[in-house]
């Protein structure tokens, strides 16, 4: 796929089919993902891909009730800034209006982790600098379009990470490591959900350039 095709075809998939993926694919998403760039090259990423019988018990007990918030703060429509508040209420009221009776689905996918077959979470060390949140935005970046490019789709989202000492205990991750987020992957399923299209902002709203 061409890199423009690949950036302008992403978007987050709700629900997906049980399809499970190739290792040798989430292997190579992740390989791809790993050249993304890294202040002083810290690459201070660590990825640890949870399928089959892990992800199920992950997602039996995330649907029994949440019992903790992710190990990164929660982020507050107050904490968001006005930008951020007017984007998600456009978003929020875009995605009821558009599935209208089926808005639960929403909520029972989420519950549900969306389904996804394969779930990348991405670790950061306890102990962080702020500079590597950006380099670990830029790999979860590039592993999202690195598995579209493989035509494999993709959600970021908070509920991955939810009951993190569960997490920690299923997934065998040192407590030297916290959650970041999670990223679900798999292929999409033939859902109404599934062709929500988020309204983005004009290139006026958030470009300044100046000579």
């Amino acid at each position: 796929m061409e890199f423009i095709d690949t950036v302008y075809n992403r978007h987050s998939i709700r629900d997906f089919k049980s399809q499970p993926i190739a290792k040798e694919d989430l292997e190579k998403i992740v390989e791809t993902a790993g050249k993304a760039p890294s202040w002083a090259n810290v690459q201070p990423w660590k990825v640890v891909i949870a399928t089959g019988d892990s992800l199920e018990k992950i997602r039996s007990y995330h649907e029994s009730g949440r019992t903790e918030h992710s190990e990164f703060p929660s982020l507050h429509r107050g904490s968001m800034g006005k930008q951020g508040q007017s984007n998600l209420r456009t978003w929020s009221s875009g995605i009821h209006n558009f599935l209208g009776a089926d808005a639960n689905d929403m909520y029972t996918d989420s519950e549900k982790l969306f389904n996804a077959p394969a779930v990348a979470y991405l670790l950061l060390p306890r102990n962080i600098n702020p500079w590597t949140i950006y380099d670990l935005g830029a790999f979860g970046q590039t592993l999202m379009l690195a598995a579209k490019d493989r035509g494999i789709d993709s959600i970021p989202a908070e509920e991955f990470v939810f009951n993190p000492s569960y997490l920690h205990q299923v997934l065998g991750v040192s407590d030297d490591y916290l959650f970041a987020v999670g990223i679900g992957l798999g292929y999409p399923k033939d859902a109404k959900i599934n062709q929500f299209r988020s309204e983005r902002m004009s290139l006026d709203q958030y470009l300044t350039i100046k000579d």
